[in-house]
């Protein structure tokens, strides 16, 4: 057992190794999605920023609850715990924080604390056009009484759920064999994300 464990942890130490002496261009995984063009389209509009996932919890107060359990929203602090060293370093950042790398996403705890650790939009990309969209058919004053099946407060993210097979991009660009963080079983993993609390099973 002992054994095992260290060439494992060998194995990480390796991977790191690998990683910090890549000195080709980080691609961030909304670019990675999105693919460069689409990518960079959206950003040069200027329409799209991060805006944390305070402003989430409004109107997806379960899923926000919910995801406070989830190992997402925790990235940022073991990497920090487990590997101070390089908490900083944007190869790791990328998919440690909300949208690092991003012109509005996370830079670091001094300035983008509220982006720490992979929230909402580090998976659905910035929800600044989503919020647009659901403040047109919010009643004045009342989050509550917003209509959330309607299919005119939906949308406005650029990796959404109405558009799966770029989110499923999103998840993958971060989960990978090299990092032993591919599943085995994607689809299983990626619907357990439907509900509110993905780990309410175990």
């Amino acid at each position: 057992m002992c054994s095992l464990l260290s060439s494992i942890a060998m194995a990480k130490d390796n991977c790191i190794k690998d990683t910090l002496a890549n000195t080709s261009e980080i691609i961030t995984p909304l670019q990675q999605a999105l693919g460069k063009e689409a990518f960079d389209e959206a950003m040069s509009s200027k329409q799209y920023s991060y805006t944390g996932n305070a402003k989430c919890r409004l109107c997806h107060r379960d899923f926000f609850l919910g995801r406070k359990e989830d190992k997402h929203d925790h990235a940022y602090e073991k990497l920090v715990a487990t590997q101070p060293e390089h908490a900083e370093n944007p190869r790791c950042m990328t998919c440690h924080t909300t949208g690092h790398g991003v012109r509005s996403g996370f830079k670091n705890m001094k300035r983008t604390a509220r982006l720490a650790n992979v929230q909402c939009e580090g998976c659905h990309g910035p929800g600044s056009v989503h919020i647009k969209l659901q403040a047109k058919n919010m009643p004045t004053g009342d989050v509550s009484k917003i209509n959330k099946n309607s299919d005119e407060v939906l949308g406005g993210f650029l990796a959404g759920t109405d558009n799966p097979e770029i989110l499923k991009k999103m998840c993958k660009s971060c989960h990978t064999k090299r990092w032993n963080r591919n599943v085995d079983n994607f689809d299983k993993e990626y619907d357990k994300y439907k509900t509110a609390n993905p780990d309410s099973d175990k």
